[in-house]
């Protein structure tokens, strides 16, 4: 069986099979996890666990993962064994799971507008934001985590302004950002952001993320 590499951590990883790999935007919100020595950790939408696979790489002492898909758990399943024991995963829809609340929240939600693009129902939940609209993703993090916990994710650079928007609404101010650019494109294509309860506040904007075909130029 071949086994792929986790970029940055170089951790054998299995996603062979998987019908949604990791990708660019993956390893973008990995590498933007700051340090998290004995923390619990929930990823939102874990596929096949990349996301908790950094984590562990940063310290994580507690790994939680929810996704809708049986065989996407199965799969983080066997990558998460190989390197943890300290691990729980459910199949649910976050708006429905029951956890004790987390220090760290990581999600690469689904993001893109609704259209008829597909008829791949998989695909539709995986990357449209009809199966999590984003109202809902904000719900959840503040129901999941505790008081002084934070929140990591990746969205689409051209709505930020809503990301912004709800941050203001469920009361979570944004500690830190990066834009993430193709050299391919004039405009950033995707925003990072950490998160924490509170008023908002000045924002650290870190410097730009270029990816040059899949490939990172700067980190």
């Amino acid at each position: 069986m071949k086994s792929d590499y986790l970029k940055y951590i170089d951790l054998p990883f299995d996603q062979e099979g998987s019908r949604y790999k990791v990708n660019s935007d993956t390893v973008a919100l990995g590498m933007f996890l700051d340090p998290m020595k004995g923390k619990s950790v929930l990823d939102i939408g874990t596929n096949t666990g990349a996301l908790l696979l950094y984590a562990h790489q940063k310290g994580a002492a507690f790994l939680h993962g929810v996704d809708i898909h049986e065989d996407a758990l199965k799969k983080a399943e066997e990558n998460l064994k190989e390197y943890s024991s300290d691990y729980k995963l459910y199949k649910s829809r976050i708006q429905d799971l029951e956890i004790d609340p987390v220090d760290v929240i990581v999600c690469n939600p689904p993001f893109f507008e609704m259209n008829n693009v597909t008829d791949d129902i998989y695909m539709k939940e995986a990357m449209f934001e009809e199966s999590l609209p984003l109202d809902e993703l904000f719900k959840s993090f503040r129901r999941c985590m505790k008081a002084n916990g934070e929140v990591y994710l990746i969205y689409q650079a051209d709505r930020f302004p809503e990301l912004y928007d709800m941050c203001k609404t469920y009361k979570l101010k944004i500690m830190k950002m990066a834009f993430v650019h193709d050299v391919s494109s004039l405009h950033a294509l995707r925003v990072l952001a950490k998160l924490k309860i509170g008023p908002m506040s000045k924002v650290k904007v870190l410097k730009p993320i270029l990816i040059d075909k899949g490939s990172f130029l700067e980190y």
